[in-house]
C-alpha cells in the first residue's frame, strides 16, 4: 500500500499527543494520530489528582471531566502519625477514561486522521528530512513528528535520544480502582515509611461515591520483580480491609529530570516520554496538558505552506518548556533527591511537629518549609515551586 503522507504525526494518544494533535489540526494542518491500543485513557496509570488552577489553565471549564471535589489532604507517617492539610488550594479527582476519549474525538473532528490498534514499531529519518513511521500494515510519511508514547518510548531511542532511566529515577507503581463505604470522599491520604512504599509513598484519591483510586510507588533502587504488587495488597488489606478491588494492575512512572534536548531536528518529545513529571508527587497530568498543546501549536507554526520546517522554530518548544514547567520541575527533582536520603525516623519528627498544627493554617508550602528549614537552598527551591 502507498504511503499517507502528512504534516505532523502524533505517536502516543495520552493527554500530551491528543493536545498536540488537537491544536496542530486545528491550525489546518494534515495530522495524524496512532495510538497501539483500541481505547484511549486505559488503564489509568495515576491517582487521577489536579488542581484547579492547573486544570482551567490547560484543560478549559471542563467541569465535565472531574469526578469529585477534594477538600483536604492528610499525610500519614511511618509510624501512624496523621497530619491534616486544611487550607489547600482547590483541587479535583478527574474522570481520564472520559478526558483522554473526548481529547481524542476532539482532535480527530478538527481534522486529524485517527489510527488506534495502531502501534508504530519504527520511525527513521529519510533523504529529504522528513519522517517515516512504520506501522505492521502500512507506512505514514510526515515532515514532523512528535513523540508521546510514555514513560516506556521506543520512538525516541529509535530517533537518537537516550532515554535509559536510572534506577533511582523511575518509581514501580501498582495501581487500582476500590469501593470502600468508609473513604472520606473530601480528602486525599498519603501514606509514606519503609514499610509502606519505600522510597515513595502510597495514596487514596477518592472519585466519589465511595470509590478510590489506590495506588503505591517504590524507587527502583528499592523495587524488585512484583514488589508494588505485593505492597499494595498488604496495604489494601491493612488501611481498607474488605474493600472491592478491580483493574489492579503496575506500570512505571518516570521521577527524573527532563529530557533534553526535547527537540531534535523534526521530531519533539512531550509527556512521559520527555520525563515531563513532578518528582515530588509523581504527578504530571498538567505537564502533558501544556507541553501538549505547546508542541502541536509550535509543530504548526514551523510548517511552510510548500511544506517545509522551519527548524529554528521548533526550537521554541523547549525554550518556553524550559522557562515555565521546566525550571518547576528542576526544583522537584532537587527536592526529591533530598527526601530519598531521609529515614523514617526523620518523617516521623516531621509529622509530629506539624501534628501539632491547626488543620485550617496548615498547606503544602508550611509542610517543605518544615521539611527543608535546614537546608536553605532547598528551602529556597521549594519556596519557589509552591510560589
Amino acid at each position: 500500500m502507498a504511503a499517507l503522507t502528512y504534516d505532523i504525526a502524533v505517536i502516543g494518544a495520552g493527554p500530551a499527543g491528543s493536545m498536540a494533535a488537537l491544536h496542530a489540526a486545528r491550525l489546518n494542518r494534515r495530522v495524524c494520530l496512532f495510538d497501539r491500543n483500541a481505547r484511549v485513557g486505559v488503564p489509568v496509570r495515576c491517582g487521577e489528582g489536579i488542581g484547579f488552577r492547573s486544570f482551567i489553565a490547560h484543560a478549559g471549564n471542563r467541569l465535565e471531566w472531574t469526578k469529585n471535589k477534594i477538600s483536604r489532604s492528610v499525610m500519614v507517617s511511618p509510624s501512624g502519625i496523621r497530619v491534616t492539610i486544611g487550607n489547600i488550594d482547590e483541587s479535583y479527582i478527574l474522570d481520564r477514561e472520559k478526558m483522554d476519549g473526548d481529547l481524542v474525538r476532539e482532535a480527530a473532528h478538527a481534522g486529524a486522521d485517527l489510527f488506534l490498534s495502531t502501534p508504530v514499531t519504527e520511525v527513521r529519518r529519510t533523504g529529504d528530512g522528513s519522517y517515516e513511521c512504520r506501522s505492521p500494515d502500512r507506512t505514514f510519511c510526515a515532515s514532523i513528528v512528535i513523540v508521546a508514547d510514555g514513560v516506556e518510548s521506543r520512538i525516541a531511542r529509535f530517533l537518537g535520544w537516550n532515554t535509559a532511566l536510572s534506577l533511582s529515577d523511575v518509581e514501580t507503581c501498582a495501581f487500582c480502582r476500590v469501593t470502600f463505604p468508609l473513604i472520606d470522599q473530601e480528602t486525599c491520604v498519603f501514606y509514606v515509611g519503609s514499610t509502606v512504599a519505600p522510597g515513595g509513598y502510597a495514596w487514596i484519591f477518592p472519585r466519589g461515591k465511595g470509590e478510590a483510586n489506590v495506588g503505591l510507588g517504590i524507587n527502583g533502587t528499592k523495587s524488585s520483580a512484583g514488589r508494588a504488587k505485593e505492597c499494595l495488597l498488604k496495604f489494601l488489606d491493612k488501611e481498607l480491609p474488605g474493600a472491592s478491588v478491580e483493574n489492579l494492575h503496575c506500570g512505571g512512572v518516570p521521577v527524573a529530570r527532563w529530557v533534553r534536548p526535547l527537540v531534535r531536528d523534526g521530531a519533539l518529545l512531550v509527556g512521559d516520554a520527555a520525563r515531563q513529571v513532578n518528582n515530588i508527587s509523581g504527578a504530571g497530568i498538567h505537564y502533558s496538558l501544556f507541553a501538549g498543546k505547546l508542541a502541536g501549536l509550535t509543530a504548526a507554526q514551523a510548517m511552510g505552506s510548500n511544506g517545509s520546517v522551519d527548524y529554528r522554530l521548533l526550537a521554541r518548544y523547549e525554550n518556553e518548556w524550559k522557562k515555565t514547567y521546566g525550571k518547576q520541575q528542576d526544583r522537584s527533582y532537587a527536592l526529591k533527591e533530598f527526601v530519598m536520603k531521609t529515614d523514617d525516623a526523620f518523617l516521623d519528627r516531621i509529622a509530629a511537629s506539624l501534628a501539632k498544627e491547626p488543620p485550617e493554617r496548615m498547606n503544602y508550602p508550611r509542610v517543605f518549609t518544615r521539611t527543608f528549614s535546614r537546608h536553605p537552598l532547598l528551602l529556597l527551591k521549594a519556596a519557589r515551586l509552591f510560589g
